[in-house]
């Protein structure tokens, strides 16, 4: 294997041994050609990277067309984060998706338009997160792939119709979760799987009494959830609410530096909050962590380039200086 690979390739490499599924392991050979070197010493390794990526999407394309039943009942995560839209029947949900992130949905005035879960990848920044938006719920209609969407999701979106009875939704909403397991709760530190960190969104917020509505509403609740206010006409409220998607995540971006080299802000690290810079050693690379000797850090430290040792419990953008 040629010499001076990246830690992003490393990283890379080690997420395509530890992959399970065909999309995975794309995803993995991807960015392992992103970030290797370009010259002559590594023109066989490119190809055979190549080689690999072409035969997986050769076997992904004949996945979707054979097996199509899979993804109704499953959605494999990417990105850094899966969240999943909830909501009744013309809620918003489809118009929110589609303006969030790429995703083709079909959006209409008549209920149930999305009859199958429906996939966007939302752009924040320099990372992606996976949106999907669930087919209208009510407690009437109960399919079973729901409470599978609802128990592997990382984060909720409840879409209220602010024109309609708030207080009659979230009953619907709360309800059908309560059938699942699932227990929405507002401060992003869920302490079980049965816990997923919830925010509620209030569209057709452009209508006379709207946004009042939303906050009497906010205002009765015991354990009221986090809010935002969404007008599609107006396009108002998306960027508070990418920003409070990623927040609920609780997740961190931390950048690798190679000494002696500038820093690649394209392709952070994602790790949990509160991570250490351990974990994001054995993230680049399992037996990084062993031989890690101490860190540098920017960002978070108390100076600029501040040595650190494994402990040391990162924060969202620092850039971290490996040395073994």
């Amino acid at each position: 294997m040629p010499a001076n690979l990246p830690p992003e390739y490393l990283a890379a490499e080690d997420r395509l041994r530890q992959a399970k599924s065909v999309q995975e392991k794309v995803t993995a050979l991807q960015d392992m050609l992103s970030v290797v070197p370009k010259h002559k010493g590594t023109d066989k390794l490119r190809a055979q990277l190549r080689s690999k990526l072409s035969k997986l999407k050769e076997e992904s394309q004949k996945r979707r067309t054979t097996g199509r039943s899979f993804y109704l009942f499953n959605v494999q995560k990417e990105g850094s984060g899966q969240i999943l839209l909830v909501g009744l029947p013309n809620s918003g949900k489809s118009t929110l998706l589609s303006q969030l992130t790429n995703a083709s949905t079909e959006i209409a005035e008549y209920p149930f338009t999305t009859r199958v879960p429906v996939v966007g990848m939302m752009d924040f920044e320099n990372i992606q997160i996976q949106l999907i938006d669930a087919p209208a719920v009510t407690l009437e209609l109960g399919e079973a792939w729901f409470t599978n969407l609802a128990r592997n999701a990382d984060a909720l979106v409840l879409t209220i119709d602010l024109g309609g009875d708030v207080s009659a939704q979230m009953r619907t909403i709360c309800d059908k979760l309560s059938e699942t397991g699932i227990t929405p709760i507002g401060d992003g530190l869920s302490s079980s799987v049965s816990e997923k960190p919830t925010i509620v969104v209030g569209t057709k917020a452009d209508l006379p009494g709207a946004q009042s509505q939303g906050a009497a509403f906010q205002k009765a609740c015991e354990k009221p959830l986090p809010m935002v206010f969404f007008s599609a006409p107006a396009g108002t409220g998306l960027e508070s609410l990418k920003r409070n998607l990623f927040d609920m995540l609780n997740i961190i971006r931390i950048y690798s530096k190679i000494p002696g080299k500038e820093v690649d802000h394209s392709m952070p690290f994602v790790l949990p909050r509160g991570s250490s810079v351990e974990d994001m050693a054995r993230l680049v690379h399992k037996d990084l962590s062993r031989r890690l000797r101490f860190a540098r850090v920017w960002g978070s430290g108390k100076f600029s380039g501040q040595r650190v040792k494994k402990s040391y419990i990162l924060a969202d953008k620092d850039v971290v200086e490996l040395h073994v």
